[in-house]
């Protein structure tokens, strides 16, 4: 058990993985051998919602081999590729056993970091999950997130590995983080908007969790992306309320004011991420930067391109862009609140969202 996942599963994964990115027409057809003095009912094939494209044997026909597997060899994500560009098909070893299969195993490059590493012992295995984690992270993330967050996130997510976690279940479990922050900043004290706000930078670390998961145990989905996105939305809407109610407490003389400014600008969150999903980008739109399109999620891609923010260059544009991430605004968020400024936190709410939905706009 290796990064959450059984070896054999994960090299079942990795190759219906690379089955479906191939396009493959029929199954990947794979002979599973077990050490001879291991009992039968030790034996097993693996099963897993996303292994359509793949067909498990024992018994071995005689033909040559296209790739030779064995379950000390650690696979990074779509690592079966590369493995395969530098094989060619071999001659069934002799006899075909699994001590001649192991052998013949051993006699392959052990390891190569950021694709595939050679398991020689237990004690390699904490180190292995380490090295892998630190590269699940997203091109899309801020520097808060790679440099603060992702660090913290990968540590929680190790130990989340070791037991039966599921993303759509760890996401579910922490959004009463922030449901719970934003009632805490309604009471408008100083504390409680400390308090608030750093438990949003908790939910902004966690929530790296869920995307971390996946990726180690091949569990990404249409539906936990959507999930994920939901409720990040809705904690966004929350922040606003709770800044909006709680400066109305704190200063009741503009009360009415303050709480006015929380709700529309929780109603412009929503409605810009409204119009956002259901925009549907064209097909072959790419932006001229591929690294400012690889720092942006697809539904944002068009909206920088169209909307004429470009014309401040591509240096300052892309700077613009990571300011306004939500790992770095959450942080920024945390010290405004510390040097007793939250009002000005709800008006930078009010006033991004506005632009942004404007921008949105105007790219339509």
């Amino acid at each position: 058990m290796v990064a959450g996942l059984r070896q054999l599963d994960r090299l079942a994964l990795a190759i219906d993985e690379f089955a479906v990115d191939n396009a493959e027409t029929s199954p990947v057809l794979v002979a599973i051998l077990w050490r001879d003095d291991l009992d039968r009912s030790q034996r097993w094939v693996p099963s897993h919602p996303r292994l359509t494209k793949v067909a498990f044997t024992t018994e071995l026909d005689g033909q040559s081999y296209d790739l030779m597997l064995s379950t000390r060899l650690f696979l990074y994500r779509r690592a079966i590729a590369t493995l395969l560009d530098q094989s060619a098909p071999q001659p069934l070893p002799q006899p075909p056993s699994w001590e001649s299969f192991s052998r013949a195993t051993e006699l392959r490059e052990p390891s190569r970091l950021g694709t595939w590493e050679f398991i020689a012992n237990g004690d390699q295995i904490d180190d292995i999950e380490r090295r892998f984690l630190h590269g699940s992270g997203k091109s899309q993330d801020g520097f808060v997130s790679r440099y603060l967050n992702r660090p913290i996130s990968r540590q929680v997510t190790r130990l989340l590995l070791r037991f039966p976690a599921t993303p759509n279940g760890w996401t579910w479990l922490i959004f009463p983080i922030p449901v719970g922050a934003a009632f805490v900043m309604t009471l408008g004290t100083y504390w409680s908007f400390v308090w608030g706000l750093i438990l949003y930078q908790i939910f902004s670390i966690l929530d790296g969790c869920d995307g971390e998961i996946a990726r180690a145990k091949f569990m990404e989905s249409e539906r936990g992306r959507q999930l994920d996105d939901l409720f990040d939305i809705l904690s966004n809407v929350l922040l606003a309320l709770g800044l909006g109610f709680g400066l109305s407490h704190a200063h009741p003389r503009f009360g009415w004011l303050f709480l006015a400014e929380g709700v529309v600008a929780a109603s412009l969150i929503a409605l810009n991420e409204w119009f956002l999903a259901r925009r549907k980008p064209a097909p072959a739109f790419e932006l001229e930067d591929d690294s400012l399109a690889g720092s942006l999620y697809p539904r944002h891609r068009e909206l920088v391109e169209r909307s004429g923010l470009l014309v401040l260059g591509v240096k300052y544009a892309s700077l613009l862009i990571q300011l306004t991430k939500r790992d770095v605004a959450v942080l920024f968020f945390v010290l405004l609140a510390v040097v007793s400024l939250p009002s000005l936190i709800l008006h930078l709410l009010l006033v991004v969202t506005a632009v942004t939905l404007a921008l949105a706009f105007r790219a339509h």
